[in-house]
This record gives structure tokens, C-alpha cells and sequence, in this order.
């Protein structure tokens, strides 16, 4: 049965978390229109494990997008980890999970990948009411007329034989690595696989192991190498190991799931190890791939495994494809609404394609000495062995793999201008620090990344210092903010506003202090703490802005409009800003007018003001 055609600004392959994020993104970004389709059934997808760790920088970002309390309430919790050799505890093998800091998410979250896929679709949900078609899988897509309102038609196929016709303005490859989206682009998909096979059991267990629901355990083995013990959601653990090399050749690919418990088994000595229950297992081959352009033809887009894949040593399969879909969203949906220019939907493969490389080249390293060996790279650097190597890779990749020290490059939406001196601590392409501010009255502590939630808008921070000493500065600013020249006259609807002040929280209202209105709704920087942690004097201020992912774009002093101007100006669509000259003319004929007629011009000037921005 063919189904009538169907018109959707996105097409989405793929409905696991990567597909779904990006769909639940391009919802709350303003209404985009999406349709998600997945190749496995609904009913089959408990039996998935699958990704597991969610890492303290993609938890910032699942906060942002209102995402996190619901996880919380079902991952495991782990903060530290313990390791064993020989029975024994020694020194940590990894470190995977200690030394966070910089962060309130300061722990990992672990939580398969189907409950992580439910929490995402189930916000998705609540936006659209429901677009993911699962059993369906795409055949093939053609790019028409770009002039047309939907110009990328693609072929659906259902599992029970029908096809449907949509037609887009983009597809997403989200569908894994064996992406058909990749496939149908002609992207090559470059890297290799190796002889080596990693062994990943999930179920409810009995041990005699010390501390077995601490969290994470690192096992040093003598016949497995290093073993993955991981406490999940549900009392579940998470069992992962190098399959021998010998056994492999003996029973390959038909390898059941007694071997697999047995091996398990024997990694474990010298403490015994009881499976109650399996939940799921796999048994898969170590390799790393990186597709060859992350957009072709300026309409497909991959991310996820569709983009990269490499083995779970690290955990950052499922984290990275988050990114990925945090990154690439807010770019498309500011395309779609015709706010952004085409050079600022460029910079999601600028930017994510290298980290992706990044991951891959550390894989490299973690897949050999995960198995008990030493990579070539490192033989002859030092006398330690694969364990002790093994360590020093995770604690030299420590920022990379929890994700808060990831940064992107200079490009049209992150820009190190001349007055970034304003600031010694922070830089262009870095997450957004998160401090903690108090609102007017309550003294009690509030997050600045709950209050400038990812909306898909721009978050112009301005810290204001001590206004005592920055009165100058600040009229600048909200002279600016006021005048034909300012980014408010943009009709794009990406922009919110906070100001932060530094002082008591006593008394006052925070209009007053400033002695004008404030921008966005304001809070108390009652420490300098806040001003601190960003590295801006409190007698002088700055203006820091956020891009909708949690990055900060630029960073300019208080009063400089014309940095903030520029800024905006390189990515924010020329044809949607408002004419200075009209808006020149319509406050001349007001003036000209009638009383009645001024009042009027003016309630209606100050009411398009408010629709340009949004309070965080």
C-alpha cells in the first residue's frame, strides 16, 4: 500500500538517541516539522543494551534541554571508581570516572540506551505528538528543483510492504553504521576493522567482589586484559571484556551465550561471578571508521555512528552522536527559519568532524591496550605495562572523554575578537563556565545553566560588575541595546537576555540598582564568585555570549555595541534584519504626528521589542 505524499521540513533515518535528540530539538527550536524513521521494530528494542554512559558534559546539555531530571530518576549514579588485580585493590586502572571538577554534574550517569531513547522520545512526543515510524527503513531519496519549498524526495519502505513518499528540505543520517543515508549520499565511510573482539554481557549477577555496586570496577586480568564493570540502571551490571584471540578462532561467529558467560567467568578470578538473569550480550569486532564529509549535496547530514564509529572503550559512542545532535539542530532550525546564513550551517562538520578524529585517533590507542597489548605508538616510551599505559591514557584524554574540555575552532559563530583581554580565564569555542547566582530577594543559590536554558537561542550575558563602578559602561550598553544599530532589530527570534549584578541581595529592585531596565531577567552575582569563575573584574564587567549549545561564541567588553554588532552580523540572515532608514523615517513622521498617533507608534515600537527577545 502506497501512503499519500507527505511534506517535512526533516527527514530523520535513524530512531535511537541521536535521531530523537535531534528531532526533540528541532521541535523546541520552534516548531519545526520532523518525521523519524526506524528500521527495528518498537517491540524488539528492549533487547538492545547498547550505549550506557552519559558523561558529565552531555548531562550539562540534557539539563539545558530539560532532559536530565528524568534520566536522573533511573541511571546510576557513580562518582570514583574502584580496581582489583589478583583479588586485590590496587591504585585505580582507569580513573574513568574520578577527578571531575568544574562542573555541578560532577559524576557519571549510567543508563542503557533504551531508556535513554525513551526519556528523548517521550519529550519529543509532547512537542509533536508523535512522528517516529518504526519498521520503516529508507530506500532511496532524489534531490530536486532547490528552488522548491521541499525539494529532497525520498522513498520509504514499511515492514509490512508499503511505501511511503516524503518530501523534505533535509535528510539526517542518524541510522547507525551501516547507515543506508551514508550509503545512498555516496559518502565514503574510511577506517578499518581489526582481529580483535570485545565481549559486552549485561544481566543481574551474584559476586563475591568487594564493592561490586560501587559503580565502576577495573579488573586487571591475567588470561582477558583489562575488564569493564559497570553498575547500570534497574540493579543491572554491565560485564565487558577482550574476547581471547584462541577462542575466537575456535568458535568465531558461532560463539553462544554459555561461552560467553564462562568467559566472563574466568575474567573475573580470582572472584566468582553468577548470572540470575541476561538482559543482553553481544559480541562485536573493534575497528574505527569516520565518514569522509559530515553534509553532501547541502542537504544530507550524517551524525552518530552514521558519522563515526569506534569500540566503547572510552564510552563516547553514544555522548558524541549527542553532540553531534545539540550542535547540528540549533544551526538547522535557525536555517529553516530563514534567521541564519547557509556559512553558519557549514560549521557543524567544521566543528564536530575533528572531535570525532580526536576520538577516534585516542580508540586506537585504548582498543590494543584494552586487550593486555601495547600499540606500536607506545612501545619503548616507558617501562609500563598495558594496564599501566591503559591509565595514563584515560587521565591524559580526561577532559576529551567527560567532554567538558572540548572547543571548537575560530569560524563565523565563534570569534576571539580583540577585546576577549576583557577576560584571562575564558575563550571563544569553550563550554560556558556554570556559576551559581541568586535571583532578587531569594538568597538562595541558582545555576546559571538553568536559567539560560538551550532554546535554541543566543544567550547575551551581560555581567555588569559593580555598577558602582561601571555606571558608564552599563548606559552604554543599554543605549545600544535601545538603538536602530543593535541586534534586537534583527527579526530573527534567536535571542535572550540575563544580567548579572555583583553585590548584595538585600534590598532594592534590580532596575534600580542598575538605573536602568535591566536586560533579560537579572540576578545577584552576591560573591564575585560568578564574576570569578568567568574571569571578569567586577570593575568592569563584560558582555559574554552563549550560543544555544552551551558554547560561548564571543566574549566583548560592557558598552562595546559595535563588537556585539559585528558578531551577529557575520551568521544572522542580512535580509531579516529591519531597514535603519524605515525605522529612521516611521520615528520622523511619529514626531510629525498627532499626540493619539505618537502614543500608538510608540506602544507599538516597544512591542516589537519584546518580540525580538526572550528573557533566560
Amino acid at each position: 500500500m502506497r501512503e499519500e505524499l507527505k511534506n517535512v521540513d526533516v527527514l530523520i533515518c535513524g530512531g535511537g538517541p541521536v535521531g530523537l535528540l535531534t528531532a526533540y530539538c528541532l521541535a523546541r527550536y520552534g516548531g519545526i516539522s520532523t518525521y523519524v524513521i526506524e528500521q527495528r521494530e518498537r517491540s524488539k528494542q528492549t533487547a538492545y543494551g547498547r550505549a550506557a554512559m552519559i558523561a558529565p558534559r552531555t548531562l550539562e546539555m540534557l539539563d539545558q534541554l530539560d532532559l536530565a531530571d528524568a534520566l536522573g530518576q533511573m541511571g546510576f549514579v557513580v562518582r570514583g571508581q574502584v580496581s582489583y588485580k589478583d583479588g586485590e585493590r590496587v591504585a585505580s586502572l582507569t580513573a574513568a570516572s574520578s577527578n571531575v571538577s568544574n562542573t555541578f554534574f560532577d559524576y557519571l550517569l549510567l543508563c542503557r540506551q533504551r531508556y535513554t531513547e525513551d526519556v528523548v522520545r517521550d519529550g519529543y512526543c509532547k512537542y509533536t505528538g508523535g512522528n517516529v515510524h518504526h519498521g520503516a527503513r529508507l530506500v532511496d531519496f532524489a534531490i530536486g528543483n532547490r528552488g522548491t519549498a521541499y525539494p529532497v524526495k525520498s522513498n520509504i519502505e514499511t515492514q509490512d510492504g508499503g511505501t511511503i513518499s516524503i518530501r523534505s528540505k533535509y535528510i539526517i543520517g542518524a541510522d547507525g553504521g551501516r547507515s543506508k543515508a551514508r550509503e545512498l549520499a555516496g559518502i565514503q565511510f574510511e577506517g578499518e576493522k581489526s582481529n580483535r573482539h570485545w565481549v559486552r554481557i549485561d544481566g543481574i549477577v551474584e559476586t563475591n567482589m568487594p564493592e561490586a555496586r560501587k559503580g565502576i570496577c577495573g579488573i586487571e586480568s591475567r588470561s582477558h586484559g583489562s575488564i569493564l564493570w559497570a553498575c547500570l540502571d534497574h540493579g543491572v551490571t554491565r560485564v565487558g571484556f577482550a574476547l581471547p584471540e584462541k577462542l575466537w578462532e575456535e568458535i568465531g561467529a558461532n560463539i553462544t551465550r554459555e561461552d560467553v558467560i564462562r568467559e566472563a567467568q574466568k575474567a573475573l578470578q580470582p572472584f566468582t561471578l553468577e548470572f540470575k538473569t541476561v538482559d543482553w550480550w553481544t559480541v562485536y569486532s573493534v575497528g574505527q571508521r569516520l565518514a569522509s564529509e559530515y553534509r553532501k549535496n547541502d542537504r544530507i547530514f550524517l551524525a552518530g555512528d552514521a558519522a563515526h564509529t569506534h569500540s566503547s572503550g572510552a564510552a563516547q559512542g553514544m555522548n558524541t552522536g549527542l553532540h553531534d545532535a545539540v550542535n547540528l539542530a540549533w544551526k538547522l532550525a535557525g536555517r529553516i527559519n530563514g534567521w541564519l546564513t547557509e556559512e553558519a550551517l557549514d560549521t557543524y562538520a567544521a566543528e564536530r568532524r575533528p572531535v570525532a578524529q580526536q576520538i577516534i585517533e585516542q580508540d586506537k590507542i585504548i582498543s590494543v591496550l584494552t586487550g593486555g597489548e601495547i600499540p606500536e605508538q607506545l612501545k619503548g616510551d616507558s617501562a609500563a605495562d598495558a594496564h599501566q599505559l591503559l591509565t595514563e591514557t584515560f587521565k591524559k584524554n580526561a577532559s576529551l572523554n567527560t567532554g567538558l574540555g572540548i572547543t571548537y575552532p575560530a569560524d563565523n559563530i565563534t570569534v576571539v575578537a580583540p577585546t576577549t583581554a576583557v577576560s584571562q580565564k575564558i575563550q571563544p569555542g569553550e563550554r560556558t563556565p556554570d556559576v551559581l547566582v541568586q535571583r532578587p530577594g531569594l538568597r538562595v543559590p541558582i545555576r546559571l545553566h538553568s536559567i539560560a536554558k538551550n532554546h535554541g537561542k543566543f544567550t547575551i550575558i551581560l555581567f555588569c560588575g559593580n555598577p558602582s563602578c561601571t555606571q558608564a559602561s552599563i548606559e552604554k550598553t543599554r543605549e545600544y541595546l535601545d538603538g536602530s544599530s543593535s541586534f534586537l532589530f534583527y527579526s530573527a527570534n534567536i535571542f535572550q537576555g540575563v544580567t548579572i549584578i555583583a553585590g548584595s541581595n538585600d534590598a532594592g529592585s534590580p532596575d534600580e540598582r542598575l538605573g536602568m531596565p535591566c536586560f533579560g531577567n537579572a540576578f545577584y552575582d552576591v560573591d564575585g564568585l560568578a564574576h570569578e569563575g568567568y574571569g571578569i573584574p567586577i570593575s568592569k564587567g563584560a558582555v559574554v555570549i552563549a550560543r544555544p549549545d552551551g558554547t560561548i561564541g564571543t566574549v566583548c567588553a560592557l558598552g562595546d555595541g559595535e563588537s556585539l554588532s559585528r558578531y551577529f552580523g557575520r551568521f544572522v540572515t542580512a535580509e531579516k534584519r529591519l531597514n535603519s532608514e524605515s525605522q529612521q523615517r516611521g520615528e520622523d513622521e511619529a514626531i510629525s504626528g498627532t499626540g493619539e498617533l505618537d502614543l500608538e507608534r510608540e506602544e507599538g515600537a516597544e512591542s516589537d521589542k519584546r518580540v525580538v527577545y526572550e528573557t533566560a
